[in-house]
């Protein structure tokens, strides 16, 4: 009997740790792929990408077959020399190619969507649009929506309102989500608390990102929806120079529940 209970226990501890997955995400402004001296950095990028074993990554400032980056499409590159899965999705069109945002994923992609949210000058009237990335993933019995964003960096008003579109495209998702981006925004300020209705910063708030040499202010982030479906557990800024932004990555927990 005491060699049976013995075999028991273990297969009753495998059970149960299969009801919770742990994934590293990583967000990561990537400057066009080039450092703050416009020197080209992407191998360098990619190599750290691999080597950090990031299983999803959110990337912003992404160019697609630009003159000034070499005609190179970035995440195509990425993809390729890091073994994952991506999805891009363009701001607009650029310098004979486009400039973006990117996701890099260990994992299969569905649904696929580039969401246009507003790009203002005072809050109200839309006179652009900007990319809000989203794909869902699926992990064992778990499905989750990962998205990525870069949010306008000029003005205040502008990413409030952006925010008040993310809270409400996000919030009606009934999966867990994962908001990873460059929010132009530090903590406490409007546009971050709105995003925190709904979400949770898996960070604190002296990770501070930019600008990639000394930097002073924390403007990149890894959400997760407050659900109990998530949970976060901490935050890695990486000390690596080779974009005008350091990647952070967040090691999320989320516990599996029929799709």
């Amino acid at each position: 009997m005491r060699s049976y209970t013995l075999i028991l226990i273990p297969f009753l501890l495998a059970l149960n740790g299969s009801k919770a997955q742990t994934l590293q995400v990583m967000s990561y402004n990537i400057h066009v792929g080039q450092d703050a001296a416009n020197m080209d950095q992407l191998k360098n990028m990619a190599r750290f990408i691999k080597m950090s074993k990031a299983d999803i990554v959110g990337l912003q400032e992404v160019d697609s077959v630009c003159r000034r980056s070499g005609n190179v499409d970035q995440m195509k590159f990425l993809a390729e020399a890091t073994g994952m899965y991506y999805a891009y999705a363009r701001h607009f069109a650029f310098d004979g190619g486009s400039y973006g945002i990117g996701i890099l994923s260990k994992f299969p992609l569905s649904d696929v969507k580039d969401h246009r949210i507003i790009l203002t000058s005072d809050g109200k009237s839309a006179a652009a649009t900007r990319a809000l990335l989203t794909a869902k993933i699926a992990r064992g019995k778990a499905e989750i929506l990962f998205a990525t964003v870069h949010m306008d960096y000029r003005d205040s008003n502008s990413r409030l309102a952006q925010s008040g579109e993310l809270v409400k495209l996000l919030g009606a998702v009934k999966s867990p989500v994962i908001l990873t981006g460059d929010f132009n925004a530090e903590p406490g300020t409007a546009e971050i608390i709105a995003l925190k209705s709904i979400l949770i910063d898996t960070g604190k708030d002296d990770d501070l990102s930019f600008p990639a040499v000394k930097p002073v202010k924390k403007i990149d982030y890894v959400m997760v929806s407050k659900a109990d479906l998530v949970k976060a557990k901490g935050t890695r800024v990486y000390p690596v120079v080779f974009s005008d932004h350091l990647p952070l990555m967040s090691h999320v927990k989320i516990k599996s529940r029929d799709r």
